[in-house]
């Protein structure tokens, strides 16, 4: 049985180009690797804002298990971007409390949203906007 939810689609696209043009500014810090790491983590991301920015997101997301914890609990640990990460987290819970997300199916199957689920290894000329 399906966990019943409801992403609100437009703080979700909010969240997502938060997050996304946080994450551009940042990497004019002078911490020599900093930028590589945003880059890493960007492109890592990138199918999920432009899900999220594009109103496009179908169910909720475990985006907390898809990013490495390190990465904003400690390398990116700075508040401009925490603050949108956690939050954009939040909204991908579908109004579900910590409880009832951790317990739903769509944490403990770990699945990736519907669009990146059926477009694993598309011919190249089935490539959608997101590139896979």
């Amino acid at each position: 049985m399906a966990t019943l939810f409801k992403l609100d689609h437009d703080e979700l696209a909010r969240s997502a180009l938060e997050l996304r043009v946080a994450m551009r500014n940042s990497k004019h810090r002078e911490i020599p690797y900093f930028k590589e790491i945003i880059d890493q983590e960007l492109d890592h991301l990138q199918p999920i804002l432009d899900l999220c920015i594009a109103k496009e997101m179908e169910e909720p997301f475990p985006l907390i298990d898809y990013v490495n914890p390190r990465i904003f609990g400690d390398v990116l640990s700075f508040p401009e971007l925490t603050k949108p990460y956690y939050e954009l987290a939040g909204l991908l819970r579908g109004g579900m409390t910590h409880e009832e997300f951790w317990a739903s199916e769509y944490t403990k199957e770990r699945r990736l949203p519907r669009q990146m689920r059926e477009n694993l290894r598309p011919s190249t000329d089935k490539l959608n906007r997101w590139g896979f």
